[in-house]
C-alpha cells in the first residue's frame, strides 16, 4: 500500500500543467455530490435548530430599511473618514 501511494505521489508531481488541470477537474467533479450532500445536511440542521431560527427573527426585527437620508449620511460619513485618514 505504501509503495502504491508513493508511486501515485510521484505520478502527480510529474504531471504537466494541462494534466494537472484535468486532474483537478476530475477530482472536483467526483467530490461535488458529496459536497452538495454535506451542504444540504448543514442547511437542514440549521433549519431545525430553534436557536438559529430565533437569531434570524431577532436580526430581522432590529434592522431598519435604509432610506435616502440614511444612505446620504452613510456616504458623507464614509467620505469624512477617508479624508481624516489622509490628513
Amino acid at each position: 500500500m505504501s509503495k502504491r501511494l508513493e508511486k501515485l505521489a510521484d505520478d502527480m508531481i510529474n504531471l504537466t500543467p494541462e494534466e494537472s488541470q484535468k486532474l483537478a477537474l476530475i477530482v472536483k467533479a467526483k467530490l461535488m455530490p458529496e459536497i452538495a450532500k454535506q451542504q444540504q445536511q448543514g442547511l437542514l440542521q440549521q433549519a431545525n435548530n430553534p436557536m438559529m431560527q430565533q437569531m434570524g427573527k431577532r436580526q430581522n426585527m432590529n434592522m431598519q430599511m435604509p432610506n435616502a437620508r440614511m444612505a446620504a449620511q452613510q456616504g458623507l460619513l464614509r467620505q469624512w473618514c477617508l479624508k481624516q485618514e489622509y490628513l
